[in-house]
């Protein structure tokens, strides 16, 4: 008698927990919905502790995660889904989604290991071949921004010490300070200087062509005065 209660205890707490984590699984598929994700990732992490070991609900908590922009812990769980993952192309799916959540991070050598990886599980998918190529142009982008900043923060001091030391030569002798300017003054307006000798040629350029017109009239003019056509 006494074996037989604790097998019916046992039986119904095991129908308890059962129910208990398809409900959870059931708030956290409507919280989704909804765009609840903070809530859905609640439920869907609740669902799990609870749920048999053949259920396996990485996917949807990776989702929610990312979805609530935790991208910190979607990268975890999307890590460890795609080392759980026997099939080649679930494998590569949850690559591809560590990808993304790397790309969010701005981690985009991260991400372009992953975008590989994912490839190599399946070479023939062209979002992973897109967001693979995204990723590498954004790395260089940052690269070469990185690069000019350093650069520029390079040759700031050198300019700084350069101009100060200008400062302090033109203040030293009046005539330096002088000749710098008339310089200065020079080289800025060679632009205008060339401008306005073109706009000079073209206006003897035009003034010539006028002058050859008007001869010509006055020469056909002459010609039919005199009643001759030579």
């Amino acid at each position: 008698m006494k074996s037989f209660v604790v097998f019916l205890f046992t039986v119904f707490a095991f129908q308890g927990f059962a129910q208990q984590w398809v409900d959870s699984l059931k708030v956290a598929r409507a919280a989704y919905k909804n765009k609840e994700y903070d809530k859905a990732n609640r439920y869907y992490r609740s669902a799990q502790n609870l749920a048999p070991e053949n259920i396996d609900l990485s996917e949807e908590i990776a989702q929610s995660t990312y979805r609530s922009r935790d991208f910190e812990n979607a990268e975890k769980v999307y890590q460890q889904a795609a080392a759980e993952k026997k099939d080649k192309l679930e494998k590569a799916k949850m690559q591809h989604n560590l990808g993304n959540t790397r790309m969010k991070k701005k981690d985009y050598s991260g991400a372009i290991e992953a975008y590989k990886d994912a490839l190599r599980n399946n070479p023939n998918d062209q979002e992973t071949q897109y967001n693979l190529s995204e990723a590498i142009r954004q790395k260089k982008q940052q690269e070469d921004k990185k690069n000019n900043q350093q650069n520029q923060n390079g040759k700031n001091p050198s300019q700084n010490q350069n101009n100060s030391a200008n400062n302090n030569s033109n203040n030293s002798s009046g005539g330096g300070s002088n000749s710098s300017k008339k310089e200065n003054k020079s080289s800025g307006s060679l632009p205008n200087k060339q401008a306005d000798k073109m706009l000079d040629n073209l206006t003897k350029q035009e003034a010539n062509t006028r002058r050859r017109i008007s001869n010509g009239s006055k020469s056909e003019e002459n010609n039919s005065k005199s009643g001759k056509n030579w």
